[in-house]
């Protein structure tokens, strides 16, 4: 039976133009090792001696071959068919540079092109009088100018929902700044850091004039300082008309979204226009696990559906060439200003510029050279962009999706529908060509990448020109743009779904090391597989490999280092600098005691313990590493109750606790020393604060709830951040020695140096979980505490070397017989606790890297 017309592969790609890639590369790495590391002056005197004598020297070598400049076309005989590949007569052939000698030449001027610009973009922070006044961190009085959106900070790991007293970094442009009597002009980036709602609504080209304390920037090279701002900012006049009319447009649309339901309801602006104040942590989570955090932000991808969108209304308007560009250049540029020239916007715009012009003036399209050029352009007139990882994440993935998807699709379509073969090529390219800076920025590599990015391809571009509609019409016409975005929600939904179903799946981020080993490890495995993957017979070994590893994966490795282990009854969450204790209810269900700071690290660490409901969330204190894991669970799993001590403070996150809760629809209680409760085959005893302190150096700290729990066969003993006058109130109450023992003890406060060793002691432990980050700036866990912890016979795990730290031991103790909270009723906390044997219970760390 015949089967119909044999598909017929698509034409072959055309081959990728790369004369202007190694200039670009040159050029970039130049700028990055310019702005990186201070150059002194001298260096920057001599990078600029090739940048003259080069091209002047390959200008006359080129210039002596001619002859007769001005007759030089008249001078030259015609050449016919056969003689197409030779030299002109009077052009010998020593009087032309080789090739390789040209294009070494060329690196090597973009190269000192790139070092240039880089060392004088950085030099206002790197040396001189004002990087004198920041080192001395002097009292300043500066006039500056915005160059972008004021976003919500942190102040000491907390997020203050109540704007009044929130903390706001503002990236801004210095123009002129007085200290110690002396004025300055001064041209060079800075980072404003207030407090108050006057930052709020402030937007980019707005002038400033700003009084606080001029500080050194931690980290990013591209900041010549930060300055810490005392009292509200002084604005100098207006902003800018352009910055206006986009400001209202981004407040349009915040509105008209502001009906829907979370978490589309802050996706939508996310997409259209980078506004991303109102999306969800969770959500962020979400994409970040899946391979899709590129949509949570604008990026080239929208940039490129806008004007492409232009592009086609003006063709099917029948307008020529050249105002079907101007139209689209100009809607390009438009939305480079809406969405606020990220890293990604700034290279698809300069890209779209070249392209444009190209296209206007009857050029052959030509997507390297153009994405070549843009680089080029871009590190040269803003040398910081060079150390962006955004930036290079966006050229990456474009460079990709030039050179490697075309072909691919051509294959792919001999098998598959083309516009299924389309998006796979293109996803698949794009990943592929990130995957090496995605290993160095750590956090492991996605294996859902690829299928989530094309199950959300048909969504991206839906949701984005509906929401560039609700933009437009939300400034003159309110309600008809809510209407719209009840619209714009439907392909919000799907991003959603996807993103939470891939990041949900087992194993949906494979560890890997990060930094430039694990960098150069990724580059390795994605070069073999390029050369396996070209050739039927390397296909064939690569999908062998692939089945092998998977077989030994099920079949073997879960068998030795499978995890969680089978009998856990507590695991410590590696969740950074905070506390996240999971204890094990049942199949599917566990009670969390704190949720960490960190809501895509929660995530990840309940869906890899197979978590799907918890009947109680325990939280110890409000401090945020405690609590601002909670849009991880909160509204996403099903959950029981959430309860709190009775001190609520500070009173910024009790604000956003109770609305977390509310908005989930979850129960808040308080409860205080004394309340008992069980939750499957935990239970649980409140034993302190017995008294609410006031007054200490740390009142939240010091009002932790203290808890003991009984899980299996198992005595916990769950400390919150209780420090030494909170330990000793509980240690001098009477009958409260019984109360403390435990088999496990959570160290409290992360091992700070602030605690009462005979507390430490009472415990009578076996085993000290510190959950602590690596690297912290506290010095946390401190060596005496350590020392205090060894004299009392008890063996440490610690997070941060030792990863997610998981606690196994029987279901039932050994001398009741019985499940403890298996449906009976829980023992009397002062009763025999009935621990396990000492060889029942047992620590198994997971390598630290691995994530939890």
């Amino acid at each position: 039976m015949d089967s119909g017309p044999a598909r017929r592969p698509g034409p072959p790609p055309e081959p990728v133009d790369a004369r202007l890639v190694l200039p670009a590369v040159a050029a970039w790495a130049g700028a990055a090792v310019a702005v990186r590391w201070t150059m002194p002056g001298i260096l920057l005197t001599l990078a600029a001696v090739p940048v003259i004598a080069v091209p002047a020297l390959l200008a006359g070598w080129y210039r002596r071959g001619v002859p007769g400049r001005r007759g030089s076309a008249r001078a030259r005989p015609r050449r016919g068919p056969r003689q197409a590949d030779q030299r002109p007569s009077g052009r010998n052939p020593g009087d032309e540079p080789p090739r390789l000698v040209t294009l070494g030449a060329v690196v090597v001027v973009f190269l000192a092109a790139g070092v240039i610009a880089g060392g004088l973009g950085t030099r206002p922070g790197d040396r001189g009088p004002f990087a004198d006044l920041v080192r001395r961190e002097a009292a300043a009085t500066a006039q500056v100018v915005v160059t972008d959106d004021p976003r919500q900070g942190t102040g000491q790991g907390q997020l203050a929902p109540d704007r009044a007293r929130a903390t706001y970094v503002t990236p801004a442009r210095l123009e002129r700044v007085t200290a110690a009597g002396v004025t300055l002009r001064v041209r060079a980036a800075v980072v404003l850091i207030g407090r108050g709602s006057a930052w709020q609504e402030l937007l980019p080209s707005q002038h400033l004039a700003v009084t606080g304390r001029l500080a050194a920037p931690r980290s990013d090279p591209g900041v010549a300082a930060v300055l810490l701002v005392s009292g509200d900012p002084q604005p100098r006049g207006r902003p800018s008309p352009v910055q206006r009319a986009a400001g209202r447009l981004r407040a349009g649309l915040r509105e008209a979204a502001a009906g829907l339901p979370q978490p589309r309801r802050g996706l939508l602006p996310a997409i259209v226009d980078g506004d991303v104040s109102g999306l969800d942590a969770g959500v962020r989570a979400d994409f970040r696990a899946a391979g899709m955090s590129h949509l949570t932000a604008v990026s080239g991808g929208n940039a490129a559906i806008v004007t492409a969108s232009v592009l086609f209304a003006a063709a099917w308007a029948r307008r020529g060439r050249r105002m079907r560009a101007a139209l689209g250049g100009g809607a390009l540029i438009s939305f480079v200003v809406l969405a606020r020239p990220s890293p990604s916007v700034l290279r698809a715009g300069v890209m779209g510029l070249i392209g444009l012009a190209a296209y206007a003036a009857g050029r052959p399209r030509a997507v390297l050279p153009a994405l070549a050029a843009s680089v080029t352009l871009l590190v040269l007139v803003q040398p910081t962009l060079a150390v962006s990882v955004g930036f290079a994440l966006s050229v990456q993935a474009t460079a990709g999706m030039i050179v490697l998807a075309p072909g691919w699709r051509v294959a792919l379509a001999r098998r598959l529908p083309e516009r299924i073969a389309d998006v796979l090529a293109v996803a698949a390219a794009a990943q592929l060509a990130c995957t090496p800076q995605l290993a160095w920025i750590g956090g492991g590599v996605s294996v859902v990448a690829i299928p989530a990015n094309v199950l959300a391809a048909p969504a991206v571009p839906v949701a984005t020109v509906l929401g560039v509609l609700v933009l437009c019409v939300g400034v003159v016409a309110p309600v008809p743009a809510r209407w719209l975005a009840h619209l714009a929600d439907l392909p919000c939904w799907w991003l959603v779904t996807v993103a939470h179903r891939c990041a949900a799946l087992p194993r949906a981020t494979l560890g890997w090391p990060g930094g430039a080993e694990g960098a150069a490890g990724a580059a390795v495995a994605v070069a073999v597989a390029l050369a396996l993957l070209r050739r039927r017979r390397g296909r064939r070994l690569a999908a062998a490999a692939l089945a092998g590893l998977l077989l030994a994966r099920c079949a073997v490795v879960e068998r030795f280092a499978a995890w969680p282990p089978a009998d856990w009854r507590l695991v410590a969450c590696d969740v950074g600098q905070g506390d996240a204790l999971v204890l094990r209810a049942g199949p599917g269900s566990a009670v969390l005691v704190d949720a960490g700071p960190d809501p895509g690290l929660l995530a990840r660490c309940l869906t890899e313990l197979g978590i799907r409901s918890l009947p109680l969330i325990l939280l110890s204190h409000l401090h945020a590493d405690h609590v601002n894991g909670l849009p991880a669970v909160l509204g996403r799993l099903p959950v029981g109750e959430v309860v709190v001590g009775q001190l609520r403070e500070p009173a910024g996150q009790w604000r956003l606790v109770r609305r977390w809760a509310q908005q989930a629809r979850v129960p808040l209680r308080t409860i205080e020393a004394g309340t008992a409760g069980a939750a499957g085959a935990v239970c649980w005893t409140a034993l302190g604060p017995r008294v609410v302190l006031h007054g200490t150096d740390s009142d939240p700290n010091n009002d932790s709830l203290v808890v003991s729990a009984r899980v299996g066969a198992l005595r916990v003993l769950l400390t919150g951040d209780v420090e030494a006058v909170a330990q000793r109130s509980l240690r001098d109450l009477p009958g409260e020695a019984t109360l403390l023992r435990a088999d496990v003890l959570k160290v409290p406060h992360h091992g700070s140096a602030n605690q009462d060793p005979a507390f430490l002691a009472a415990s009578g432990a076996r085993f000290a979980l510190v959950s602590v980050g690596r690297g912290n700036d506290y010095g946390h866990p401190a060596p005496p505490t350590l020392r205090t912890l060894a004299r009392a016979g008890m063996a440490v795990a610690r997070t941060d070397r030792d990863g997610a730290l998981a606690v196994t031991a029987p279901a039932m103790p050994a001398r009741t017989g019985a499940a403890v909270g298996g449906g009976g009723a829980c023992p009397s906390p002062r009763a025999d606790p009935g621990v396990a044997l000492p060889g029942d219970v047992s620590v198994v760390r997971r390598r630290a890297g691995d994530g939890s």
